[in-house]
């Protein structure tokens, strides 16, 4: 039996809140367990024991609401969140994902948010493939260079195009262990670069498989050349 997944809503507008508790409502294995106005204050009332995931819906994406989201981390650290709001700037949705498991648009579909809330608790993230050219702008070029070795190079492509190590093991025919011991020796390679930066370093520098397009709906998700 699938564990049944408890979501509270976070919310600047309660008509959007509203709205989602309706669609999740008749969601088999999903329970919509509190609507809570985005306070601090209030978030003292949460019993973590109770809360799978956390949507919060904002309003915009200000100095403050980012202060906000950071606090519900920091409170809540063994809890998922997928934060739904506008657009926004690159360089705030690359520190918006950084702290956060999901990040999608208020214009998306009540399916994509279903999605959403099944990519976090599975996989641990989630970003709305429209926001993907916003990561992707050719007019911001990756300022870094790593020195990979061939082996290293094709674990990286493989990191954004599998879902498993044990997948990349089975491609290139090497053992889990040692396709972890690449990933180490890229992490230290990298050094502070988080996954948004190393997956657009990945696309820059067309690692990615040759039936791929190198701009990735979705970290997991990609798009072949044929259209299949």
């Amino acid at each position: 039996m699938t564990k049944q997944i408890n979501i509270s809503i976070l919310y600047d507008q309660l008509l959007i809140a509203e709205g989602f508790k309706a669609i999740l409502s008749n969601v088999n294995g999903l329970h919509v367990s509190k609507l809570t106005e985005n306070n601090a204050k209030y978030n003292q009332s949460i019993n973590p024991l109770e809360i799978d995931l956390f949507i919060i819906e904002l309003s915009d994406i200000s100095k403050q609401n980012i202060e906000y989201v950071n606090c519900l981390r920091e409170s809540f650290p063994n809890q998922k969140t997928l934060v739904v709001s506008g657009s926004l700037t690159r360089e705030l949705l690359e520190y918006l994902i950084s702290i956060v498991n999901g990040y999608m648009l208020r214009t998306c579909s009540s399916e994509k948010l279903i999605l959403a809330i099944h990519e976090i608790i599975e996989n641990d993230n989630f970003l709305c493939s429209q926001l993907i050219p916003i990561l992707f702008d050719n007019n911001h070029k990756n300022g870094f260079n790593i020195d990979l070795t061939k082996r290293e190079k094709e674990i990286l492509s493989l990191l954004y195009t599998t879902n498993h190590n044990s997948e990349i093991a089975e491609i290139l025919n090497i053992s889990q262990t040692t396709v972890r011991t690449h990933l180490k020796n890229i992490r230290h390679k990298s050094g502070n670069k988080n996954e948004v930066q190393m997956m657009r370093y990945a696309c820059n520098k067309n690692l990615l498989k040759e039936n791929c397009i190198p701009l990735c709906p979705n970290c997991r998700f990609y798009y072949k050349k044929n259209g299949k």
